[in-house]
């Protein structure tokens, strides 16, 4: 006899570094919920991937290899045609090219995987309605606080989207696609823009693995510029925290909403190296200057993204893991 549950839940980017650990947690903590997961399985769930089939072996958890900018009718019976039997009830959509290194490589591509591919799973949703008016899906779309650009200090979510890379332009257009949808067929819809998360099993393009990477193999860390440029950091286990309270937040709300989650520790490029330094060396004397390398800035490089969590910290979410804290338990 098939389990029944009570709620059916598909994860888009299921095994990437936040997918993964957001099934760790919650396949775990909500034995009653069925999780469908979509992956298209890229470079960047290579760190995960020996956590993602530890997890995979769950009774409630199940696994779809898609690429969602190709799989449109693949995706269009599995919510809209098949309802009545898979009764996906929440989208969790995680799934996005995020290196902004390599979005100035190639753009198009970026273009593709993070407005394509989302607007795919909305068209789904789109046409659901349309076959069962009745049908309610909590979607919950991850985007970025880069979508502000440098737009100045604490900016909230009603903050001027200004984004200065391509990565960061195709999450923005995105974004405004949701928006669209939402007045154009009232369907609500969750955004959710975080700081720069880090935490176990990321793949190293980020600056918090790469450096880790180096401190490890004994080779020079690489930073762009002159590392004075700004970010704020957000541990995995907080920004899953928040989503979690959004998550329930959402059955309830009548409108699609925004919430920034981020922390207040910003600190330079430089900064983060130099402490993950002395962490991993821990009472050891070490130059700094024999430690890191200096490298081409990128073609923009915005000084900081400084966002305001004030909405979501007044639902009585706040940051517990200390930047200086978390890496330590990266470093082991």
């Amino acid at each position: 006899m098939t389990r029944s549950y009570d709620k059916h839940v598909l994860v888009t980017g299921a095994a990437g570094f936040i997918g993964c650990n957001f099934l760790g947690y919650f396949a775990n903590k909500y034995s009653n919920y069925h999780f469908t997961c979509i992956d298209k399985l890229n470079y960047a769930s290579a760190s995960s991937q020996e956590a993602f089939q530890k997890i995979l072996q769950k009774p409630n958890v199940d696994f779809l290899k898609l690429d969602l900018a190709e799989s449109y009718h693949q995706l269009y019976q599995l919510i809209a045609l098949n309802y009545e039997a898979n009764q996906i009830t929440d989208i969790v959509n995680f799934a996005a090219e995020s290196s902004v290194d390599r979005s100035f490589e190639d753009p198009l591509y970026f273009t593709r995987n993070n407005i394509l591919s989302t607007q795919n799973l909305l068209e789904c949703y789109r046409l659901l309605k349309n076959l069962h008016p009745e049908a309610h899906i909590n979607f919950l779309h991850i985007s970025t606080d880069e979508v502000y650009g440098d737009s100045g200090y604490n900016v909230d979510e009603q903050g001027k989207l200004s984004p200065t890379n391509p990565y960061a332009a195709s999450k923005a257009a995105i974004d405004l696609i949701i928006q669209s949808y939402e007045y154009s067929y009232k369907l609500p819809i969750m955004v959710i823009r975080p700081n720069n998360i880090y935490g176990p099993n990321q793949f190293p393009e980020k600056i918090v693995p790469v450096a880790i990477e180096h401190l490890k193999s004994n080779s020079k860390i690489p930073i762009h510029g002159d590392g004075s440029n700004k970010r704020r950091y957000l541990h995995v286990r907080d920004f899953l925290n928040a989503l979690e309270l959004i998550w329930s937040f959402s059955e309830t709300a009548d409108a699609g909403d925004i919430f920034n989650v981020g922390s207040d520790e910003e600190v330079s490029n430089i900064h983060l190296v130099s402490l993950l330094c002395q962490l991993y060396h821990k009472d050891s004397t070490f130059d700094l200057q024999e430690k890191i390398q200096f490298t081409q800035d990128r073609n923009y490089n915005d000084l900081s993204y400084s966002t305001s969590a004030d909405k979501i910290r007044s639902l009585g979410w706040k940051p517990k893991v200390k930047l200086q804290d978390g890496l330590k338990d990266l470093l082991g």
